[in-house]
Protein backbone atom coordinates (compact mmCIF):
# COMPACT_ATOMS: atom_id res chain seq x y z
CA UNK A 1 0.00 0.00 0.00
CA UNK A 2 2.61 2.07 0.88
CA UNK A 3 4.67 1.84 -2.16
CA UNK A 4 1.44 2.45 -4.28
CA UNK A 5 1.27 5.40 -2.73
CA UNK A 6 4.53 6.40 -3.12
CA UNK A 7 4.25 5.59 -6.99
CA UNK A 8 1.61 7.76 -7.34
CA UNK A 9 2.97 10.66 -5.56
CA UNK A 10 6.14 10.63 -7.90
CA UNK A 11 3.98 9.83 -11.11
CA UNK A 12 1.78 13.46 -10.04
CA UNK A 13 5.19 15.57 -9.27
CA UNK A 14 6.67 14.20 -12.58
CA UNK A 15 3.46 14.93 -14.63
CA UNK A 16 3.44 18.42 -12.62
CA UNK A 17 6.79 19.48 -13.37
CA UNK A 18 6.66 18.20 -16.89
CA UNK A 19 3.47 20.82 -17.14
CA UNK A 20 5.58 23.46 -15.54
CA UNK A 21 8.17 22.51 -17.86
CA UNK A 22 5.70 23.21 -21.02
CA UNK A 23 4.36 26.30 -19.66
CA UNK A 24 7.54 27.89 -18.86
CA UNK A 25 8.38 26.34 -22.61
CA UNK A 26 4.95 28.05 -24.09
CA UNK A 27 5.67 31.41 -21.80
CA UNK A 28 9.19 31.42 -23.46
CA UNK A 29 8.06 30.84 -26.70
CA UNK A 30 5.47 34.05 -26.27
CA UNK A 31 7.49 36.44 -24.84
CA UNK A 32 9.84 36.49 -27.64
CA UNK A 33 7.60 36.45 -30.19
CA UNK A 34 5.60 39.11 -28.30
CA UNK A 35 8.99 40.93 -27.93
CA UNK A 36 9.91 40.44 -31.46
CA UNK A 37 6.25 41.64 -33.12
CA UNK A 38 6.53 44.75 -31.28
CA UNK A 39 9.84 45.78 -32.74
CA UNK A 40 8.46 44.50 -36.34
CA UNK A 41 5.45 46.75 -35.83
CA UNK A 42 7.32 49.72 -34.41
CA UNK A 43 9.38 49.57 -37.45
CA UNK A 44 6.98 49.36 -39.81
CA UNK A 45 5.00 52.52 -38.46
CA UNK A 46 8.08 54.17 -38.09
CA UNK A 47 9.02 53.36 -41.48
CA UNK A 48 5.27 54.95 -42.47
CA UNK A 49 5.30 57.85 -40.79
CA UNK A 50 8.60 58.85 -43.00
CA UNK A 51 6.79 57.72 -46.77
CA UNK A 52 9.68 54.85 -46.98
CA UNK A 53 9.00 51.09 -47.48
CA UNK A 54 10.16 47.50 -45.63
CA UNK A 55 11.99 45.23 -48.20
CA UNK A 56 12.09 42.79 -45.04
CA UNK A 57 11.00 42.82 -41.21
CA UNK A 58 13.87 43.38 -38.80
CA UNK A 59 14.79 40.24 -36.54
CA UNK A 60 15.54 40.22 -33.18
CA UNK A 61 17.36 37.07 -30.90
CA UNK A 62 18.36 36.76 -27.32
CA UNK A 63 20.93 34.50 -27.21
CA UNK A 64 20.64 31.40 -24.65
CA UNK A 65 19.71 32.92 -21.50
CA UNK A 66 15.51 32.54 -20.94
CA UNK A 67 14.00 35.89 -21.85
CA UNK A 68 12.10 35.39 -18.90
CA UNK A 69 14.77 34.92 -16.74
CA UNK A 70 15.91 38.37 -17.81
CA UNK A 71 13.01 39.68 -17.46
CA UNK A 72 13.06 39.31 -13.77
CA UNK A 73 16.64 40.07 -13.58
CA UNK A 74 15.95 42.92 -15.24
CA UNK A 75 18.76 42.43 -17.54
CA UNK A 76 19.14 40.69 -20.87
CA UNK A 77 22.36 39.37 -21.46
CA UNK A 78 22.27 39.75 -25.23
CA UNK A 79 20.31 41.20 -28.06
CA UNK A 80 21.00 40.81 -31.45
CA UNK A 81 18.78 42.93 -34.14
CA UNK A 82 19.14 43.10 -37.52
CA UNK A 83 16.82 45.79 -39.39
CA UNK A 84 16.26 46.12 -43.24
CA UNK A 85 17.18 49.65 -44.93
CA UNK A 86 14.62 51.75 -45.30
CA UNK A 87 16.94 54.56 -46.83
CA UNK A 88 14.54 56.92 -49.69
CA UNK A 89 16.76 59.40 -51.83
CA UNK A 90 14.32 61.76 -53.51
CA UNK A 91 16.23 63.94 -56.12
CA UNK A 92 15.53 67.74 -56.37
CA UNK A 93 17.38 70.90 -56.28
CA UNK A 94 18.39 69.58 -52.85
CA UNK A 95 17.97 66.06 -52.36
CA UNK A 96 15.84 64.51 -49.12
CA UNK A 97 16.78 61.79 -47.53
CA UNK A 98 14.55 59.29 -45.44
CA UNK A 99 14.77 56.86 -43.96
CA UNK A 100 17.98 54.93 -42.74
CA UNK A 101 20.47 52.18 -43.53
CA UNK A 102 20.46 48.39 -42.52
CA UNK A 103 21.94 47.52 -39.84
CA UNK A 104 23.10 44.98 -37.47
CA UNK A 105 23.19 45.97 -33.94
CA UNK A 106 24.89 43.69 -30.74
CA UNK A 107 23.46 44.83 -27.66
CA UNK A 108 25.54 43.50 -24.41
CA UNK A 109 23.66 43.80 -20.83
CA UNK A 110 20.62 45.42 -21.72
CA UNK A 111 18.63 46.67 -18.45
CA UNK A 112 15.38 46.89 -18.85
CA UNK A 113 14.26 47.21 -14.91
CA UNK A 114 13.08 51.15 -16.33
CA UNK A 115 10.79 50.71 -19.32
CA UNK A 116 10.54 53.90 -20.49
CA UNK A 117 14.88 53.75 -20.26
CA UNK A 118 16.66 50.87 -21.44
CA UNK A 119 20.52 51.00 -20.93
CA UNK A 120 22.92 49.01 -22.56
CA UNK A 121 26.28 48.31 -20.91
CA UNK A 122 27.73 48.03 -24.57
CA UNK A 123 26.73 48.48 -28.13
CA UNK A 124 28.11 47.41 -31.43
CA UNK A 125 26.40 48.78 -34.60
CA UNK A 126 27.48 47.42 -37.88
CA UNK A 127 25.71 49.49 -40.97
CA UNK A 128 26.41 50.26 -44.37
CA UNK A 129 25.98 53.40 -46.29
CA UNK A 130 25.64 53.72 -50.14
CA UNK A 131 26.94 56.06 -52.66
CA UNK A 132 23.42 58.11 -53.34
CA UNK A 133 23.53 58.46 -49.58
CA UNK A 134 26.77 59.83 -48.88
CA UNK A 135 26.67 61.50 -52.45
CA UNK A 136 23.47 63.30 -51.17
CA UNK A 137 24.56 64.25 -48.09
CA UNK A 138 27.22 66.07 -49.41
CA UNK A 139 25.77 68.41 -51.67
CA UNK A 140 23.60 68.81 -49.01
CA UNK A 141 26.21 69.98 -46.82
CA UNK A 142 28.07 72.12 -49.28
CA UNK A 143 24.51 74.41 -50.18
CA UNK A 144 24.36 74.49 -46.63
CA UNK A 145 28.27 75.85 -46.11
CA UNK A 146 27.82 78.02 -49.38
CA UNK A 147 24.78 80.09 -47.92
CA UNK A 148 27.07 81.79 -45.58
CA UNK A 149 29.91 82.52 -47.90
CA UNK A 150 30.08 85.51 -49.83
CA UNK A 151 32.48 87.62 -52.75
CA UNK A 152 34.75 84.92 -54.87
CA UNK A 153 35.06 82.23 -52.88
CA UNK A 154 30.75 82.39 -53.11
CA UNK A 155 31.44 82.29 -56.78
CA UNK A 156 33.85 79.64 -57.21
CA UNK A 157 31.72 77.09 -54.96
CA UNK A 158 28.95 78.00 -56.84
CA UNK A 159 30.65 77.04 -59.88
CA UNK A 160 32.39 73.79 -58.56
CA UNK A 161 29.03 71.16 -57.85
CA UNK A 162 29.55 67.57 -56.92
CA UNK A 163 27.96 65.58 -59.39
CA UNK A 164 29.02 61.62 -58.78
CA UNK A 165 31.19 59.50 -55.91
CA UNK A 166 32.17 56.59 -56.26
CA UNK A 167 33.46 53.75 -54.03
CA UNK A 168 36.86 52.48 -54.88
CA UNK A 169 37.35 49.73 -52.64
CA UNK A 170 41.05 48.51 -54.10
CA UNK A 171 42.51 51.89 -53.01
CA UNK A 172 40.20 52.63 -49.75
CA UNK A 173 39.02 56.21 -51.35
CA UNK A 174 35.90 57.50 -52.24
CA UNK A 175 36.15 59.17 -55.31
CA UNK A 176 33.83 62.63 -55.53
CA UNK A 177 33.76 63.98 -59.28
CA UNK A 178 32.69 67.81 -59.56
CA UNK A 179 31.26 69.45 -62.51
CA UNK A 180 30.25 65.64 -64.51
CA UNK A 181 33.98 64.53 -64.47
CA UNK A 182 35.34 68.03 -64.89
CA UNK A 183 37.60 66.52 -61.72
CA UNK A 184 38.03 64.05 -58.98
CA UNK A 185 38.85 64.80 -55.61
CA UNK A 186 39.95 61.30 -53.83
CA UNK A 187 38.91 60.86 -49.95
CA UNK A 188 40.80 58.13 -48.01
CA UNK A 189 38.85 57.59 -44.40
CA UNK A 190 41.35 58.01 -41.16
CA UNK A 191 39.49 56.88 -38.17
CA UNK A 192 41.21 58.59 -35.36
CA UNK A 193 40.24 58.08 -31.15
CA UNK A 194 36.48 57.39 -32.05
CA UNK A 195 36.02 60.41 -34.60
CA UNK A 196 35.79 60.40 -38.47
CA UNK A 197 37.87 62.45 -40.87
CA UNK A 198 39.24 62.35 -44.49
CA UNK A 199 42.52 62.68 -46.32
CA UNK A 200 42.41 65.03 -49.84
CA UNK A 201 44.18 64.01 -52.10
CA UNK A 202 44.84 65.19 -56.02
CA UNK A 203 41.69 67.00 -57.77
CA UNK A 204 42.40 69.86 -60.29
CA UNK A 205 39.90 71.86 -62.31
CA UNK A 206 40.84 73.76 -65.92
CA UNK A 207 44.36 73.22 -64.45
CA UNK A 208 44.10 74.77 -61.18
CA UNK A 209 43.86 73.00 -57.86
CA UNK A 210 40.71 72.67 -55.80
CA UNK A 211 40.01 75.56 -53.63
CA UNK A 212 41.45 74.48 -49.93
CA UNK A 213 37.63 75.64 -48.87
CA UNK A 214 36.07 73.32 -51.40
CA UNK A 215 37.76 70.49 -50.32
CA UNK A 216 37.36 71.11 -46.37
CA UNK A 217 33.66 71.75 -47.22
CA UNK A 218 33.31 68.09 -48.68
CA UNK A 219 35.43 66.11 -46.34
CA UNK A 220 33.75 68.05 -43.28
CA UNK A 221 30.06 67.07 -44.95
CA UNK A 222 31.03 63.34 -45.43
CA UNK A 223 32.43 63.38 -41.93
CA UNK A 224 29.52 64.85 -40.32
CA UNK A 225 26.95 63.18 -42.43
CA UNK A 226 28.59 59.33 -40.61
CA UNK A 227 28.72 60.86 -37.03
CA UNK A 228 24.89 62.32 -37.34
CA UNK A 229 24.22 58.62 -38.50
CA UNK A 230 26.46 57.19 -35.73
CA UNK A 231 25.13 59.24 -32.55
CA UNK A 232 26.45 59.35 -29.63
CA UNK A 233 28.87 56.45 -30.21
CA UNK A 234 32.57 55.78 -31.35
CA UNK A 235 33.10 55.30 -34.78
CA UNK A 236 35.77 52.18 -34.92
CA UNK A 237 36.55 51.65 -38.39
CA UNK A 238 35.21 52.63 -41.70
CA UNK A 239 35.44 50.39 -44.76
CA UNK A 240 35.11 51.62 -48.52
CA UNK A 241 33.48 48.88 -50.26
CA UNK A 242 31.79 47.89 -53.24
CA UNK A 243 28.91 50.69 -53.64
CA UNK A 244 29.72 52.19 -50.06
CA UNK A 245 31.22 52.18 -47.40
CA UNK A 246 30.65 49.91 -44.12
CA UNK A 247 30.68 51.63 -40.67
CA UNK A 248 31.44 49.84 -37.69
CA UNK A 249 30.38 52.15 -34.44
CA UNK A 250 30.29 51.21 -30.33
CA UNK A 251 29.93 52.38 -27.33
CA UNK A 252 29.49 51.89 -23.43
CA UNK A 253 26.27 52.69 -21.24
CA UNK A 254 24.17 54.29 -23.73
CA UNK A 255 20.35 55.27 -23.44
CA UNK A 256 18.66 53.40 -26.45
CA UNK A 257 15.87 55.86 -26.74
CA UNK A 258 17.94 59.26 -26.65
CA UNK A 259 20.30 57.31 -29.44
CA UNK A 260 17.35 56.47 -31.24
CA UNK A 261 16.50 60.47 -30.60
CA UNK A 262 19.49 61.56 -31.86
CA UNK A 263 18.94 59.09 -34.92
CA UNK A 264 15.72 59.91 -36.02
CA UNK A 265 16.81 64.03 -35.98
CA UNK A 266 18.97 63.42 -38.74
CA UNK A 267 17.07 60.71 -41.17
CA UNK A 268 14.49 63.15 -42.47
CA UNK A 269 16.87 66.05 -44.14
Amino acid sequence: MARSTSSTIGKFLLGLLVAVLILVLVAEFGLRWFVGKELRDGFRAEAQEQGTTLSEDPTIAFGATPLIVSAVRGVIPEVEITTPSTLSITQGELPEINGSPAAHVQLTDLRISDPDNPVAAHMVTSTEVPEDYLLATVQRSMAEQQSGTEGVGALVQGLIRVTDITANPAGNTLDVEFTDGAATLNLTPVPVDGQLTFEATGASLFGFDLPEQVTDMITRGLAESVTDQSGQVRIDSFEVIDNGARVVVSGDNLNLNSIAGSTSAVEQR
